[in-house]
Order: structure tokens, then C-alpha cells, then sequence
């Protein structure tokens, strides 16, 4: 497998992201362009749009690019915006040349007067497509349609366009005008309706597209024919799931409340006083048994003497040496016993 270029992804991925994500798609910006004779109209748009014909006329229309002078003739034309979208529209881009010989045969004027094309036209994206007023079924994939197909599929057989999602699903719908910058008006407005006659109406700004959410899986499209070409937007959604407020309970009076806080505190409290307790009876405990220790060898030397009246004490006892004159000699295991009165050995322990 050849390698594949990162843009190539990148591409794949806006492709993805153009058709799910839907309202800033429908940010159309309409170009009106003057195509002079001998020159060329060369509309393009990106390659995940298309062009969309708002309408093309052609004739002695007015002072511009291509008629600099006013000679008292202006206002012949003839519509051709049937002629140029068949050429152009569902395009990335398309090429028409003036003069163009089927366009020409219209010949709005009087010989002799400079006759010239003018186009509008939008990038849209890609219209999904209609054929005998059928009924357009949702998916969660955006899904665009023109009030033009409605009204030449539907309308011009006095029927109304059905929208629907799948059962128990909702669907978002969303309408801009196109051609709002060739229009007059500055409102146009479309009705939804449901087989029950429930009604939603949307009113849609020449300078900003409507939405809605409605809460019903089919609906009928109905608007007024105008000069206005409206694009909708719709793709089902999961209905909202409603859930109760929750209830705060509220404590009884008869317990007592312990934030966070306060049980913290008296964790560590415990704790420390715990800490202190062990260490209390650890030291008590080691003082006692100094102090027995000591006991018991006063009691050796009483039972060692026979003498009971409490005056031997093992700290008395000093040890004998072999060299008196030398502190440093090696104590042998003998030990003196001194009277605790007059310092004086009385015998020898071993």
C-alpha cells in the first residue's frame, strides 16, 4: 500500500465533520458576478461543496463593469438562470464564456446594445435529492434540501414535502436564506406540521438562519412561494430525557451533624491522646522494672549476709583487685561487702 498523505486524512476527517455538524455549513455568502463579453464565469467552490445558481439574467441590465454608459435602454434581459444551472449547479466549478450561444438566443434586447451575463451564486453543501415529492427519512447525518425542490416536486402538485425521523426521535431542523443579498425582502418563514395539526413556525432573517428541535418524528413542510430560496437543514436527534428534581433530604433534629471538619479533628485528636497513653505506661512500666531489679539484688545480699535490717546495698559493693595501685587491672569476679555505717568489708561475694 502507497504512502497516504496526512492531508488526505485531514481531508477525509473536515468531509466527516461537514456533514454531522450543520450550523455553520449554512453560513452561505452569495456572489454576484458580471460576465462582459469575451470573458469567462468561472464560479468554484471547496471540493466538499457546491455551487448553487440563486439566478442568472442576461441582457442590457445597468451601469457596471461591462456598461459604463446610461443610453436611456437599460432594463431588457432575460431570465437564464434555468440555462446556468443546468450547467453549474451540484459543481465544484463550472465554466460559461460570453457570449454563449444558447444563452444568446434569448435576445432579450435591440440589436446593437451591449448585452452581458449576471450571475449569483452560493457554495452550499451537497443536496440531497428529490424525486416525485417523496418522503425525506432522517438519519443522524445532517440531510439539505432548497425550497426550489419543494416547490417543483411538491408544491407544484399542491402537495407539502413529510420530513421524517425514525420512530421515538426528534429532529433538528434549521433554515437559511440563500440569495439574501439580491433579495428585497428581509423575512421570509416556513411551517412545520405534524398529522395531529400541531404547528412550529420558523422565521428566518435575511441576516441569520433559524433553528429548532422538534419533539415529533414526521412533520410537514409548508411556505409560501417568494423570491426567497430558503436551504434546511435536518437530521434526527434523541429526544431529551426529562428527570425529576432531586429532593433534599433533610437531617433529623435528633442526630448530630459531624462535617468533614470536625471529623478530622477529632480523629487526629484521638489519635494523639493514644500516642500519649502508650507512651505513659511504656515509661512506667520501665521504671518499675528498674526498680525491681534493684530490689531483688538487695534481697540476694540480705539472704547472702543474714542480715535483714536493709543496710546491704548492692550499689556499696565494691569490686577487688589484684593490684589495689593499678585502676586498670582486670576485676576478678569477687566482690567486697562494706557495712553501709563505717565503709568497712565485712565479707566477699562471688
Amino acid at each position: 500500500m502507497g504512502y497516504i498523505s496526512p492531508a488526505f486524512w485531514a481531508l477525509i476527517a473536515l468531509n466527516t465533520c461537514l456533514r454531522r455538524c450543520g450550523s455553520f455549513m449554512l453560513d452561505t455568502k452569495e456572489v454576484l458576478e458580471e460576465t462582459c463579453l469575451f470573458e469567462t464565469f468561472s464560479p468554484r467552490c471547496s471540493s466538499l461543496q457546491q455551487i448553487y445558481i440563486t439566478h442568472s439574467h442576461y441582457g442590457h441590465i445597468k451601469i457596471g463593469k461591462c456598461i459604463k454608459k446610461d443610453f436611456g435602454e437599460f432594463g431588457c434581459k432575460a431570465d437564464v438562470t434555468e440555462i446556468v444551472r443546468r450547467r453549474c449547479n451540484g459543481k465544484s466549478r463550472c465554466q460559461i464564456t460570453a457570449p454563449d450561444e444558447e444563452i444568446a438566443r434569448t435576445k432579450p434586447c435591440v440589436e446593437g446594445l451591449t448585452s452581458y451575463i449576471e450571475t449569483a451564486y452560493v457554495c452550499i453543501p451537497e443536496l440531497t435529492s428529490i424525486e416525485s415529492c417523496s418522503t425525506l427519512t432522517l438519519d443522524r447525518q445532517w440531510k439539505y434540501i432548497t425550497s426550489t425542490q419543494i416547490e417543483k416536486t411538491c408544491m407544484a402538485q399542491s402537495q407539502s414535502m413529510k420530513i421524517e425521523a425514525p420512530f421515538s426521535m426528534n429532529m433538528d431542523v434549521t433554515a437559511r436564506i440563500i440569495n439574501k443579498e439580491t433579495l428585497d425582502a428581509d423575512t421570509a418563514y416556513a411551517i412545520l406540521s405534524d398529522d395531529s395539526g400541531n404547528t412550529t413556525q420558523l422565521d428566518i432573517s435575511r441576516h441569520s438562519s433559524a433553528s429548532v428541535n422538534v419533539d415529533r418524528s414526521a412533520v410537514h413542510i409548508i411556505f409560501e412561494h417568494s423570491k426567497a430560496i430558503l436551504l434546511f437543514g435536518f437530521r434526527e436527534t434523541k429526544p431529551d430525557v426529562v428527570r425529576p428534581p432531586e429532593v433534599e433530604r433533610k437531617p433529623s433534629p435528633n442526630k448530630t451533624i459531624f462535617t468533614k471538619g470536625i471529623q478530622y479533628a477529632l480523629t487526629i485528636g484521638t489519635t494523639v491522646l493514644l500516642c500519649v497513653v502508650v507512651l505513659t505506661t511504656g515509661f512506667v512500666c520501665l521504671k518499675k522494672a528498674e526498680y525491681k531489679a534493684k530490689a531483688s539484688k538487695g534481697i540476694e545480699l540480705q539472704e547472702m549476709t543474714g542480715d535483714y535490717t536493709n543496710m546491704w546495698k548492692a550499689t556499696l559493693m565494691r569490686p577487688v583487685t589484684n593490684d589495689l595501685n593499678n585502676p586498670n587491672a582486670s576485676p576478678p569476679q569477687q566482690f567486697y561487702v562494706l557495712n553501709q555505717q563505717n565503709d568497712t568489708p565485712i565479707g566477699t561475694l562471688r
